[in-house]
């Protein structure tokens, strides 16, 4: 009589270990989880994607500096087409009111304020009441009477009427550093000139 309950003690213990129980089952389930599917989901998979965006990124980045370059030189080979049509309009005008044949390079014929001069004096009589201009003996003038006819040729530009913003400075004449500005500045002053006299071209 006193042995019956120890074996229904090892009865229940062996049901408490057997197969069907769910402490069985997590010791044959997660190894498949921890020695097979972590490898190959975690340690060789997603490396790819981010190396692949990796070099993604970076070709990115180095097709940027091309596209900048080519869009400055597309801006910059457009001012340059703008200031040729200015400096073509420039030429026609001072040709056309002052009845003489300009060079082709007009930069130089303009440098020593001679032509300028004459221009805002057809414009307006004796706006520009002194004139420095070359003699036979010589051809060339210095830098500071070529400097004093820019500026009494400017001076006469504000007298007549041109609005500040559409004057050029000096250097861009002296220099030859802004043709397209002293396009703007002629054109100016042609606009102020008696309807009479009116020849103005525009492109």
């Amino acid at each position: 009589i006193k042995r019956k309950p120890k074996i229904e003690r090892q009865n229940d213990d062996r049901s408490a270990i057997s197969p069907a129980s769910p402490t069985s089952q997590t010791v044959h389930l997660s190894p498949p989880y921890s020695s097979h599917a972590a490898p190959s989901s975690y340690g060789g998979f997603p490396q790819r994607p981010e190396s692949f965006l990796f070099r993604a990124v970076v070709r990115d980045d180095g097709k940027k500096a091309p596209t900048d370059c080519r869009t400055h030189q597309i801006c910059k080979q457009q001012g340059k087409e703008e200031d040729t049509e200015l400096i073509e309009q420039l030429r026609k005008n001072i040709e056309l009111r002052l009845k003489v044949s300009l060079p082709n390079d007009l930069g130089p014929a303009l440098t020593d304020g001679v032509v300028l001069c004459h221009l805002a004096n057809h414009v307006r009589p004796r706006s520009v009441p002194s004139i420095h201009v070359p003699s036979p003996a010589v051809p060339k003038l210095t830098m500071a009477k070529c400097r004093r006819n820019v500026e009494n040729f400017l001076e006469a530009c504000r007298k007549i009427g041109v609005p500040q913003e559409r004057l050029c400075l000096p250097l861009h004449i002296l220099e030859e550093r802004g043709l397209g500005q002293v396009a703007v500045t002629v054109q100016a002053l042609l606009e102020l000139a008696p309807p009479k006299h009116h020849h103005l071209t525009t492109v």
